[in-house]
């Protein structure tokens, strides 16, 4: 096993799976199959999506399990999964998906992580490509139910499962229960009939089925017509109201007011319900009822904590059985939770009766569930008692696994609702709060608690085990873009020799990973690789899924920036692999997918980028660096523009300028406009590169010394100043700037690389043929051992010109008379390519295609031309794609190309496409 995949394994190991979650509840005694909703649910079998929407009480949890049965009847593989607000941390709620899936289909689905071609292939193009291979491979008809789906809120969990209802496969069908429609593209799948809508109103019960559910009571209550026909009027079927009229008819009051329901709203009428009800059990039985009411799941020695009593567990499993509206979370019968509308009525009638009893069992649920090492339910009952410092001692114990895990989104949670005075006062909470913040970029909320960091770390001295405030002022420093005091205060820390395990060893992972970085972009590559190695040390005592993802990120820029592409792929490939990226969201892969970008882009492996950033560039935005997060946005819009998607790559560069502005990212924004500034210089637009470039707002802040920023390492102000001189023809100013860059890029491969070309370029444009070949050359032979193929074309035409002509003159050359110290046939034949030339094919204008293309493969180029996917051309031209993909391999015949890239280039040339 692979550092990566044992770390993250491990890492995935230790997230806690509750698994009351994947338990679907049992059926209650009584409880009336509900058949017409059944059949309805059923009868659609195009409809792979079946969503049960109804406010609470309206049976859907019910109908669910009754569905599940019925599936399992005919042969289905079942899954269940309740969902929580806590799920709306996309790491917290990957994990519990994998679970699911894991009980689906066994071991199978997550013993073997993808390989290497499941990353490079294009067919992983969406995030569901995981879950969706899986189910497929079962090779049995699969059902999945999905309750409490109102509760999800996260915009890249509800992302995916709208990418998941619009390609779940033939044989998976699933089940939804929620008391609202979220976005989830709901309107499009009714549309394509892929989804069976059934609502509150369809969900009541009928008259026939209330009739079915007094009668099933027999002799007991003896309900007549009369009565049950009053019922169904008052309740309008409402499935929790008729439990709560078949629970309290013992009530003669009840039976009596029967006819006087009339004006009562459906609430007020479970209220008076519920409260009958109550009255109707044993005191003993109404105080344990009103007691656990509080709980948001209970077992039988916590509530003999809040109550203090014994055998609990005998009137948990009585109640149970009366269908008092609770139910079993596990097939053990040791967690049970109340149904959300009946608790809430208890709940808060506790509170207005006696509000000092329902802090007293708060209070006491605090200290069992702290005690049991339930610290999120200790936190929220301390909360509710207001007892600051059970709640931050809960928290911060519970914050150490959840910060290196990377469930940055539930400390955020909880941070919200603690007092602040609370959490400056303990550095160690403070400081696990701050990595939150700073890693979901909560800016507003960090500067509240800064100050109190900044006085932590003047009082810390010496080694700290956990709690280290200076660390974590690093890191918001670095956050903001204020490299220069990241970079100071970082340098103040001793990563060497620390004897800490847990969140210290986690803490000095991190601190080690902004060393190495720091290291790595000053160019000291070798101090780098020791501090990366430091680094794993540390991570993996913490088991850190979190810093683990960034010292993965940072080794592969040192490969790619050393001149080791093929090293920095492969490094790439193995981790995201063991990261399991095309599912779990999380901010480590999104780490790790942000500069693997950088590395698929040079290695012109665009089917492989678009798969990786249309997967991963949404999680990029909202948590990397800021340099990562503008260099995969850049790498994105440059991989769209090398295959002719002018309109697209303009996007996606807006997309970034708007993020990198709303973050005050001055630099990286500067860098983003010099990319616009390049494109406008390609097409010979030198007044406007020239107006363009004089907009660009300095940056204020202060920069290191020796440093070169990661993200000007493909684009930024020296390179467009270079190209700005030579295009405008100040050649003097454009050779001294090379001279001095070139003299400061001793040791830096990738940075050469790019001096020697823009070199090249300076010597074609004044004329010097040979002088500029001999830069070439020497552009090549730095290139070529490493396998860099986008630097070497983006240049432009001259560039692309003066590789043509290497070539050339090496077809020219006699067999084996070929410079060994030359750039190989196999090298610049990839380099046209990758320009979009065919290498031994002329492409001068007014050469003729092997064979005239029909009209609609004219049509069909100019679609290719405007970036248009298969999919769209075969819905615009009403064919298959199938149809579309004949097509294309007729155009490229025809054209004598192999790409995409070349058809666009080929047909430009030979004027079929304006």
């Amino acid at each position: 096993m692979t550092g990566d995949t044992a770390a993250a394994a491990a890492a995935n190991a230790e997230v806690e799976v509750y698994s009351h979650k994947l338990f679907a509840p049992t059926s209650y005694a009584g409880a009336i199959e509900r058949k017409d909703i059944l059949q309805r649910a059923l009868r659609n079998t195009s409809a792979r999506v079946v969503f049960l929407q109804a406010p609470a009480g309206h049976g859907k949890t019910t109908a669910l399990q009754q569905l599940k049965t019925l599936c399992e009847q005919d042969g289905y593989r079942t899954g269940w999964l309740t969902f929580d607000d806590a799920d709306n941390d996309s790491r917290r709620f990957s994990v519990h998906l994998q679970a699911m899936v894991l009980s689906l289909i066994g071991d199978e689905a997550l013993d073997a992580p993808p390989g290497d071609d499941d990353f490079a292939a294009p067919k992983l193009r969406t995030r569901t490509d995981w879950i969706v291979d899986r189910l497929l491979k079962t090779g049995t008809p699969v059902a999945i139910f999905l309750d409490e789906f109102q509760v999800l809120t996260n915009k890249s969990v509800l992302a995916f499962f709208r990418e998941l209802f619009e390609h779940i496969p033939a044989n998976v069908r699933i089940f939804v229960g929620s008391r609202s429609v979220p976005d989830i593209g709901m309107a499009k799948l009714l549309v394509n009939n892929q989804t069976t809508l059934l609502r509150a109103d369809d969900l009541r019960f009928s008259r026939t089925e209330v009739e079915h559910f007094f009668a099933s009571l027999g002799a007991s209550l003896d309900v007549s017509r009369e009565e049950v026909e009053s019922i169904y009027l008052h309740t309008e079927g409402w499935p929790a109201a008729l439990q709560l009229f078949r629970l309290s008819l013992a009530n003669p009051d009840v039976r009596r007011s029967l006819g006087d329901f009339g004006t009562s709203r459906p609430r007020e009428l479970a209220e008076y319900l519920t409260d009958s009800v109550l009255s109707l059990q044993p005191p003993e039985d109404q105080e344990f009822l009103l007691r656990t009411s509080l709980l948001s799941r209970m077992t039988a020695p916590l509530c003999d904590e809040v109550t203090g009593r014994s055998r609990s567990q005998d009137t948990l499993l009585r109640l149970e059985r009366s269908g008092l509206f609770i139910r079993s979370l596990d097939a053990e019968g040791r967690w049970f939770k109340y149904h959300a509308l009946f608790s809430s009525f208890l709940a808060e009638e506790l509170r207005i009766e006696k509000p000092e009893v329902a802090r007293e069992v708060h209070q006491r649920a605090a200290d069992w569930n702290f005690r049991n090492g339930y610290y999120e339910d200790a936190v929220h009952h301390a909360i509710a008692s207001r007892d600051c410092e059970l709640a931050t001692d809960a928290m911060n114990e519970w914050a150490s696994n959840l910060v290196s895990r990377a469930h940055l989104m539930t400390v955020e949670r909880w941070f919200a609702r603690l007092p602040l005075a609370c959490i400056t006062k303990r550095n160690e909470l403070l400081v696990k709060v701050a990595y939150a913040l700073i890693f979901l970029r909560r800016y507003p909320e960090l500067r509240k608690i800064e100050p109190a960091l900044a006085l932590g770390a003047e009082a810390q001295t010496g080694p700290v085990a956990s709690g280290h405030c200076g660390i974590a002022l690093a890191m918001a420093a670095m956050s903001r873009n204020e490299v220069a005091k990241a970079f100071d205060l970082i340098g103040r820390v001793d990563v060497r020799n620390r004897d800490v395990s847990g969140f210290g060893a986690f803490e000095y992972g991190a601190a080690a990973n902004l060393l190495a970085y720091r290291a790595i972009t000053c160019g000291d590559f070798e101090r780098g690789r020791e501090l990366i190695s430091i680094a794993r040390s540390y991570n993996e005592r913490a088991q850190a899924t979190f810093s683990g993802g960034y010292m993965v990120a940072i080794e592969g820029i040192g490969l790619l920036l050393r001149g080791q592409v093929d090293d920095a792929l492969a490094r790439f490939r193995t981790a995201m692999a063991a990261y399991q990226p095309e599912l779990d969201k999380s901010f480590a892969s999104a780490a790790i997918a942000s500069c693997y970008a950088f590395v698929l882009y040079e290695c012109n492996e665009l089917d492989s980028l678009e798969a990786l950033t249309g997967a991963h560039l949404a999680a990029i935005a909202d948590s990397t660096l800021p340099d990562w997060t503008m260099t995969a946005f850049l790498v994105t819009a440059r991989g769209h523009d090398a295959r002719g998607r002018t309109v697209k790559c303009n996007e996606v560069l807006d997309e970034a300028e708007t993020l990198g502005r709303a973050n005050g990212w001055t630099r990286p924004v500067g860098m983003l406009t010099w990319e616009r500034v390049r494109r406008l210089l390609l097409t010979g637009e030198l007044a406007r590169a020239q107006k363009l470039a004089a907009s660009i707002v300095p940056d204020p802040l202060p920069q290191p010394d020796n440093w070169l920023p990661y993200s000007e390492e493909i684009e930024g102000e020296t390179l467009g100043r270079i190209r700005l001189a030579i295009h405008g023809g100040d050649f003097a100013n454009a050779a001294e700037r090379i001279a001095e860059e070139m003299a400061n890029a001793s040791g830096r491969p990738y940075r050469l690389v790019k001096m020697h070309l823009l070199d090249a370029v300076l010597q074609h444009r004044r004329g010097q043929r040979n002088a500029a070949h001999r830069s070439l050359r020497k552009a090549l032979q730095l290139a070529e051992p490493g396998g860099f193929v986008r630097v070497m074309v983006d240049e432009g035409p001259d560039i692309v010109t003066l590789l043509r002509e290497e070539y050339a003159a090496l077809q020219e050359s006699q067999p084996g008379s070929e410079n060994r110290l030359g750039p190989s046939r196999a090298y610049l034949e990839l380099l046209l390519n990758a320009a979009g030339f065919s290498p031994g094919t002329s492409t001068s204008t007014g050469q003729r295609p092997l064979e005239a293309l029909t009209d609609r493969e004219k049509e069909i180029l100019v679609f290719l031309a405007n970036g248009v996917s298969n999919k769209e051309m075969a819905s615009r031209i009403f064919v298959s794609e199938n149809t579309i993909k004949f097509h294309l391999k007729n155009i490229y015949s025809k054209l004598a190309v192999s790409s995409r890239v070349q058809a666009i280039t080929a047909g430009r040339q030979l004027g079929l496409i304006a």
